[in-house]
């Protein structure tokens, strides 16, 4: 049996010992055809950008001609070879290795002195082609690095011996990105805008393509940011990532889905019926769709981590969220709260969690100063794999909507994080978890939602807090998405009508969770509560329409389901209580 290449990005290591493989292959051919020889290609984190990479470089390079069969004899190009396989010593960088940490000196020396390190292994690993003599060796090695010394007097010695190269730049905006949450915006100015030391390297490059030193050039990361930052240091690239040839090169497809449950069934590794597994990647790794073919993938580090899960304790998983996926909210804090206010990007984020989808056009290039723009702000959430393409409208308008569950419950925690941080709130997790299970399994809510009610309202006691009806439901419908016993919906479909909140035991814990739950909000205005006599009429009210409005909701799953009525103020909590629990068909 294969083994699962969980985490595993050199193409050689997954061929030579005998790791599962998808080919994708038949995107050498493509790319290869194109007219353009400069590509930047962009997809979120962890959907095997760097596999490719691997790939190609293994496929290029001249060195590793002996081992072609050995390598692609069982794909798509090892039975349709290019003409241009094996023809290239190939230089393959890889900023995630450059280190961030230090003032922006030690950064910049850390890239220069990483530059350096390949520039040399790149001479020492092809120098029986190159020929260079001695001399020649140690006067490029010692040039000034700092100043790219070696990476221009390396190449233009090539260029006399006519010698053309593939350079790769897998991950080209990690240590940009990290400079930019770590240090701060100007800090990443200083190295991306004029005069900086990225935005020097990629002038480099782009100097070394006129003479075809550096005949083609491949170039991965997450989004057009650092790009654009650099731009007039970089402007022939061609941006391939929404082309539509190329939508389902790196992730998952349905049919390779298929094909892995299929392989390690046949093996006997799966204890159940492979559509409940396929319905758990469904719900919580599809959905993804980077352009107008609406072609959908699955996250691929998700799909594997799951198997590998599997095959180790012959179960599904019960956390169906790989820690690798998740994404650090202190990167992007700065994008939705600026000291200690919320800004227009986190009601986006808001907004989107509650409704699951926008819509903006989609902007193929913006720089840092424009993200508070709300298309370019919408651009990033999609670059970085929070939303995607639902549809395309005829005047070029896309519809976005959120793909999984896992996106889903990452959006939830960056709304968690950012109240508590711009409020600062202390939240329990551990109580929270508590009163959550008896929740589920005994039917207990009142612990666990008066606890995130005080915790709103000790938030709007702390400073001016712009309230309406969804102030508090954000606050419940963040940390209700904490628990992984229920399915946490809003504005779901029961039966003509939209229940504010709804709690549907998740299904694949069978009849473990005894209880479901439909929450119905109320706000009453400030007027109203000036006085007793004008208060009591209004709640009231309030309650008898939430009553009507839950009487008639008929929730789909056969287990108790227990009707919450609250009714809220800017200021206090007006009531809270339940109706009866009921069962569906008594």
């Amino acid at each position: 049996m294969k083994k699962i290449p969980y985490g595993i990005s050199s193409y050689e290591k997954i061929k030579s010992d005998d790791y599962y493989y998808i080919d994708k292959t038949k995107y050498i051919e493509i790319i290869e055809n194109y007219g353009s020889v400069y590509h930047l290609f962009l997809r979120p984190r962890r959907f095997g950008k760097s596999l490719f990479v691997s790939m190609l470089h293994h496929y290029y390079d001249i060195k590793a001609k002996d081992q072609f069969n050995e390598l692609f004899g069982d794909t798509y190009i090892g039975k349709n070879p290019t003409p241009m396989r094996n023809t290239f010593p190939v230089m393959r960088f890889n900023f995630s290795m450059v280190k961030t940490f230090g003032n922006i000196s030690e950064i910049r020396s850390s890239f220069f002195k990483y530059i350096q390190s390949e520039v040399e292994y790149f001479i020492d690993k092809y120098n029986d082609i190159f020929n260079f003599s001695a001399n020649d060796i140690d006067r490029i090695k010692s040039s000034n690095f700092d100043e790219l010394d070696i990476l221009r007097d390396l190449f233009i010695k090539l260029r006399t011996k006519n010698i053309h190269s593939f350079v790769t730049i897998d991950e080209y905006d990690n240590f940009a990105n990290n400079i930019l949450m770590e240090h701060g915006e100007e800090s990443y100015t200083k190295v991306v805008h004029a005069g900086g030391f990225l935005r020097n390297f990629f002038t480099t490059l782009k100097g070394l393509t006129d003479n075809r030193e550096i005949d083609r050039l491949f170039i991965t990361g997450v989004s057009p940011l650092v790009m654009a930052d650099v731009t007039s240091g970089f402007n022939i690239g061609d941006n391939i990532s929404q082309d539509p040839q190329l939508s389902t090169m790196v992730g998952i497809t349905s049919e390779e889905a298929n094909q892995i449950l299929d392989y390690y069934d046949s093996f006997g590794i799966f204890n159940q019926p492979l559509d409940s597994i396929l319905s758990d990647f469904d719900q919580w790794y599809n959905g993804y769709s980077f352009s107008q073919r609406l072609e959908r993938v699955y996250n691929t580090i998700s799909v594997l981590y799951y198997v590998n899960q599997y095959i180790k304790t012959n179960k599904s998983p019960i956390i169906l969220t790989d820690e690798n996926m998740r994404t650090d909210y202190g990167k992007f804090r700065f994008l939705i709260a600026a000291g200690k206010k919320l800004n227009g990007n986190f009601n986006i984020l808001n907004d989107l969690a509650q409704t699951n989808q926008t819509s903006s056009a989609l902007v193929r290039s913006f720089a840092l100063n424009e993200l508070i723009d709300e298309e370019k702000f919408k651009s990033l959430l999609f670059y970085l794999g929070f939303i995607s393409i639902s549809k395309i409208q005829p005047d070029n308008e896309y519809v976005f909507t959120v793909p999984n569950k896992l996106i889903k419950v990452m959006i939830w925690e960056f709304i968690q994080k950012a109240i508590e941080d711009v409020y600062d709130l202390k939240i329990n997790q551990d109580f929270l978890k508590r009163a959550f299970k008896n929740m589920a399994l005994e039917g207990d809510w009142k612990p666990a939602l008066q606890y995130i009610i005080d915790k709103f309202y000790e938030a709007v006691s702390i400073r001016d807090f712009v309230f309406h009806e969804e102030g508090i439901k954000t606050f419940l419908l963040a940390w209700l998405n904490m628990t992984n016993l229920f399915r946490v919906s809003s504005e779901k479909e029961l039966n003509q009508g939209f229940s504010d909140i709804y709690l549907e035991p998740e299904p694949r814990y069978g009849d473990y969770v005894k209880y479901g739950y439909v929450i119905e909000l109320k706000y009453i205005k400030s007027d109203f509560l000036k006085s007793k006599k004008k208060a009591e009429p209004e709640v009231k009210r309030a309650i008898e329409t939430a009553t009507a409005q839950l009487n008639q909701y008929l929730p789909y799953d056969n287990c108790a389901t227990i009707k919450i009525i609250i009714v809220a103020s800017a200021k206090k909590l007006l009531y809270m209580d339940g109706l009866n629990a009921y069962h569906i068909g008594t």
